[in-house]
């Protein structure tokens, strides 16, 4: 399990560098969505847009924009035809489970990381102040870990792209 831990440490750190090249292309993707949640989310005066429908599909619209890019850019130079793709990937995870879990593992601390461990110290604040950190909190994520996690299936894919046999 050893090698397998390497190996998703070894995609890991690929993403964060990729994430890191490309993050002012990134960072606007996000800003959409940190916008939309943190108007949504602390009740700003005018933002009942962002509450709605209209605030979701702008986040999904930008969320699904960041994956399309991202992917583009990530496979601009695969020499795999896009078709092949999604059996290349399967194929992957069929023969490498432990680098499959050992890739869970590490967004399982992410996890953690970003999500558990916040929600629990707002958890403790006053309502009023509970409001405005989860506010600021969903306004990070969006153009920090959200965004990095989709980097990170998408240099995965391809990296299970590039090691899975034809």
């Amino acid at each position: 399990m050893r090698d397998e831990m390497n190996e998703a440490w070894k995609v890991a750190g690929r993403s964060a560098r990729w994430f890191a090249k490309n993050y002012p292309v990134i960072a606007s993707f996000g800003a959409l969505a940190s916008v939309q949640r943190f108007v949504a989310v602390r009740g700003v005066r005018g933002g009942a847009w962002a509450a709605g429908v209209t605030g979701e599909v702008l986040t999904a619209a930008a969320r699904i924009g960041l994956s399309v890019w991202c992917a583009r850019r990530v496979f601009a130079d695969c020499p795999v035809p896009l078709r092949d793709v999604p059996g290349r990937v399967w194929r992957h995870g069929r023969s490498h489970p432990g680098e499959v879990a050992a890739g869970a593992a590490l967004l399982a601390g992410l996890t953690v990381v970003s999500k558990v461990i916040p929600d629990a110290a707002i958890a403790q604040l006053d309502e009023a102040s509970r409001r405005r950190a989860s506010a600021w909190e969903l306004a990070v994520k969006n153009v920090t870990v959200i965004p990095f996690t989709t980097v990170w299936m998408v240099i995965g894919m391809r990296h299970a792209v590039d090691q899975a046999r034809p």
